[in-house]
């Protein structure tokens, strides 16, 4: 009894450190920042908000002891085991990292939609996006990646997992890429976007419920699948080394 009583009392602060968050943040974040998060395990959630602020809560499996110091950037987290997570700000970046030592950690980053953001994930775990206006990178090891009611700019790999973006835009602002290796990569896109798809996937099908007249291209002995919607515009690369492409409109623009 006594060791079941001690096993119980051991999960219960193990779910308690768990679900434990700390929340980082800085003020009057203007356009001329770039947003970068990287994280070693877990998963990051990057949500908008509208006023100037980029806010980082966290919770990790591992429990780190950290102190919290001013300095002339601002609030820095700092741990002598270099294992609690931290926001720093420079003249032109903000970065948040979770590195190894941190353990697993769930990520819930809310930011200005309009910044450019690079998120990562370098081992396992998943990444979604909402609502974002900026140019977006976001990189996972493995796991899904999603980006949704996407409007800015993008480049999206998921090396283990699925890749999804649903663009809602007219039009991009620069080429644009969805790349995936071991699962699904998919985009959807409103009625006519000004945008020129090229498509290839290795062991797969490339597959649409647009109305767009795809032709052939041969490029270094790779084959393409390429058609032009609304005229055509910057270029979305698809790549699928593994499995299938999917490209369909939007839900609600049929």
């Amino acid at each position: 009894m006594k060791l079941l009583t001690r096993a119980i009392v051991m999960i219960l602060l193990l779910c308690s450190a768990i679900a434990h968050a700390e929340v980082l943040s800085f003020e009057d974040v203007t356009n001329d920042y770039e947003l970068f998060v990287t994280v070693w395990e877990g998963s990051v959630e990057l949500r908008p908000n509208n006023d100037n602020t980029v806010s980082v809560e966290y919770a990790c499996d591992e429990d780190a002891s950290a102190q919290a110091m001013t300095t002339a950037s601002g609030l820095r987290v700092v741990s002598r085991e270099s294992s609690v997570p931290e926001l720093r700000r420079s003249d032109d970046k903000i970065t948040f990292k979770a590195m190894k030592e941190a353990g697993r950690c769930r990520i819930a980053v809310s930011a200005p939609p309009s910044l450019g953001a690079r998120v990562r994930i370098d081992d396992t775990g998943e990444i979604v996006v909402r609502d974002w206006q900026g140019t977006m990178t976001a990189w996972s090891a493995g796991g899904d990646v999603t980006l949704s009611s996407h409007l800015g700019a993008f480049s999206v790999t998921a090396m283990n997992g699925d890749a999804n973006v649903e663009f809602i835009g007219d039009s991009l602002g620069a080429d644009s890429a969805i790349t995936a290796s071991n699962g699904l990569a998919a985009l959807s896109l409103p009625e006519q976007p000004a945008v020129t798809l090229r498509a290839q996937a290795r062991w797969g099908a490339v597959m649409t419920d647009l109305e767009a007249q795809f032709s052939r291209e041969t490029d270094d002995n790779s084959t393409w699948s390429v058609a032009e919607l609304g005229g055509g515009g910057p270029v979305i690369t698809l790549r699928n080394l593994n499995s299938d492409i999917t490209i369909t409109r939007v839900a609600g623009n049929n």
